[in-house]
């Protein structure tokens, strides 16, 4: 084979590898808006045909429930900061300034995922 027709080769699969990737990236990796609680909310009260009483205890419910959620979140982070703070007291300097950049990392996921969060609302 030809060096030219080689590289027509490779020019035009990297571009079919690159659609691929990209329309495999879109519909199984981005992050799409998902459901809301209103939407749950709504999905049940037409799928279960609640009448307005019931719609309303739902709704309550699940208000409790989030903000026991809430509750639980907040500890389980005061835990988990309680956590990295023991477990600098076992490292030395040099691994101190490496746990500090994977901290970084997880805060940065975690603050993506809150803006998306965000975004859905």
């Amino acid at each position: 084979m030809q060096p030219k027709t080689k590289t027509i080769l490779f020019i035009l699969l990297s571009f079919i590898l690159g659609i691929f990737c990209g329309w495999f990236i879109e519909d199984h990796v981005s992050m799409k808006p998902e459901h809301t609680p209103g939407d749950f909310q709504k999905m049940l009260a037409e799928r279960l045909r609640l009448d307005e009483h019931q719609i309303t205890q739902v709704d309550s419910l699940l208000e409790i429930r989030r903000q026991q959620m809430d509750v639980y979140r907040k500890q389980m982070f005061a835990m988990r900061d309680t956590t990295q703070m023991e477990i600098r007291k076992f490292l030395d300097a040099n691994q101190n300034k490496l746990f500090d950049a994977v901290i970084q990392e997880m805060n940065e996921r975690e603050a993506k995922k809150r803006e998306h969060d965000a975004a859905k609302k």
